[in-house]
């Protein structure tokens, strides 16, 4: 997640313009970040693109289709990139089930039509920060919604930020590391009241045990040798 061209400085952007009002910086960030999503997921892709946009459920998507250039003979099959979403970005919303249980079916759910072959993926629930889809967008490969960990307990924190201030701008990029559509991981953020940005990338890998085999057969052998005390 640190390769090189990918990493936005979002500070940056708001940072000289705090004494504009929230909608105003909201359009400002509407207005600039686009681009910038683009520009980092080519240096990502290293392979051509055909990237398109959509709304669904209030929410603007960049959507790589590149399986169009493989089409045409643009490019060749071994290095065209899946079809794949870039990044989902809009107003945190405090309605729920947006797209409904038909959409279940679909990747991008009622969009899918836009894009050929993708509508036959499984579906695969992949959150997006401040919106409740329930379509398929990508593989999401950790539940931290449950998961006990530091990391978790960030996402949580901003998803419910996101919960107690309806209309905050908010924002969900995938970060690939391959031609797949699988993302190596997954960038949260959202733009708080006071005109300062939340962003935290999340590694999409189950979690690993905090615990080595080696210092697990430690704290097992202590544990043994303590009851074994006990008992004598």
């Amino acid at each position: 997640m640190r390769k090189r061209g990918i990493v936005i400085d979002y500070d940056a952007l708001v940072t000289p313009r705090q004494s504009l009002i929230y909608d105003e910086m909201v359009s400002h960030l509407i207005e600039q970040l686009p681009e910038l999503w683009q520009k980092a997921y080519r240096k990502m892709a290293q392979s051509p693109t055909r990237i398109h946009s959509f709304s669904h459920g209030g929410y603007a998507f960049l959507f790589d289709r590149a399986s169009e250039l493989r089409a045409r003979g643009v490019v060749s099959g071994d290095r065209a990139v899946e079809d794949r979403i870039i990044v989902a970005y809009g107003r945190a919303q405090a309605s729920n089930d947006i797209g409904g249980n038909d959409c279940r079916k679909n990747l991008l759910g009622d969009s899918s039509h836009r894009f050929g072959e993708n509508h036959k993926r499984p579906y695969l629930k992949g959150t997006v920060l401040g919106g409740c889809f329930d379509i398929s967008l990508y593989p999401q490969h950790r539940d931290l919604e449950s998961e006990r960990s530091s990391e978790a307990r960030t996402y949580r924190a901003m998803k419910r930020y996101c919960k107690d201030n309806p209309g905050t701008f908010a924002f969900t990029r995938l970060i690939y590391g391959s031609r797949s559509w699988r993302p190596s991981g997954i960038e949260h953020g959202l733009l708080r009241q006071d005109g300062s940005m939340w962003t935290h990338a999340f590694k999409n890998a189950a979690m690993e045990s905090r615990f080595s085999l080696q210092a697990l057969r430690a704290r097992t052998a202590r544990r043994e040798a303590a009851e074994a005390t006990s008992a004598d």
